[in-house]
């Protein structure tokens, strides 16, 4: 009850004028997170109805979202999928079924370094070291392709006791969620949420990385996760990652920031490159850069723990 009165209390929608442009903005907590989008569009009379409109409907988007994935909630969609789909397929709603599609597809984008489906493992080490035949039986349940899709029916079905969890693509995901509703309209402006944010237009973005070092960006129509691995998923992971499927080096990294032309892809990159290291990193990134037409829109920052010497930054535009 006290998360819909916060989000109650902070959703603000205000249009001030400026310089023949107005200011969109609303905001509100949602998926554990608070999200914030702030946009200039034209002050043109017929263009201010159908722009507040799209707010309220992306909004509305995101409730429907924060309502269907919430792990919480027993009447939620991810609950009945982890307590039901082994068993049999089920249908869901479009909006989660996108989600799922979308993780599955940045699965394989990363080579297996970004999966939904590491919950059994993360769940048994969450208290004790468990015994060999229960991690056997957890590794069984990882992957992917242990998530069985039928796109005609919207249906789902789970394989080899799968389990799903949406904490590292779910911000992404409803980032751009909201940018799809407002990009006709945005001029200029922002999407946040946690660390994830996309940009519309021009924007001049300074990061602080060490010290001794910004982050100096120019943006247009792009998207920055910031990753900080002080965060108790990272730190814990040091006893799991051991047992993923893909190889994962275990590396100083402190932060990862990434460019990338939309939020979820962003996220995930960043995600993936937290398990990857970074010279799997370095290489993943530079093949992405040869196939895409805005090669500038994909970059990749580390910073790394230099023992005595600091921190030091390492990236893919050097």
């Amino acid at each position: 009850m006290k998360k819909y009165l916060l989000a109650a209390g902070i959703c603000l929608l205000f249009l001030t004028g400026c310089d023949g442009q107005k200011e969109l903005k609303r905001s509100g907590f949602y998926l554990d997170n608070v999200f914030e989008a702030q946009i200039k569009i034209s002050d043109k009379k017929e263009n201010l109805r159908p722009a507040q409109a799209a707010l309220n409907t992306a909004f509305d988007k995101l409730a429907e979202l924060d309502t269907n994935i919430n792990k919480l909630s027993p009447l939620s969609e991810i609950s009945a999928l982890n307590a039901n789909a082994a068993w049999r397929s089920l249908e869901i709603s479009k909006i989660t079924y996108d989600l799922i599609e979308k993780a599955l597809n940045a699965s394989a984008f990363t080579d297996g370094y970004f999966d939904i489906t590491w919950q059994p493992l993360i769940k048994i080490f969450a208290l004790t070291t468990p015994t060999a035949e229960r991690i056997a039986k957890a590794k069984a349940s990882l992957g992917y392709k242990n998530i069985a899709l039928d796109r005609s029916l919207t249906r789902v079905r789970f394989l080899n006791n799968a389990e799903i969890d949406f904490d590292h693509i779910k911000r992404g995901f409803a980032v751009d969620l909201l940018s799809s509703h407002l990009k006709k309209y945005a001029l200029t402006g922002q999407i946040k949420a946690g660390g994830v944010a996309y940009y519309f237009g021009a924007k001049k973005l300074s990061l602080k990385l060490t010290e001794k070092e910004n982050l100096n960006l120019k943006l247009t129509d792009a998207a920055v996760a910031v990753l900080n691995t002080q965060d108790s998923y990272y730190v814990n992971s040091a006893a799991w990652r051991k047992y993923l499927p893909a190889a994962s080096p275990v590396e100083p990294i402190y932060q990862i920031v990434v460019i990338a032309p939309n939020a979820v892809t962003a996220e995930i990159l960043a995600e993936a490159f937290y398990f990857m290291g970074v010279e799997k990193s370095l290489q993943k990134i530079a093949a992405i850069k040869k196939q895409a037409s805005r090669q500038n829109l994909y970059e990749v920052y580390f910073v790394l723990d230099n023992g005595e010497n600091g921190q030091k930054v390492i990236s893919s535009a050097e």
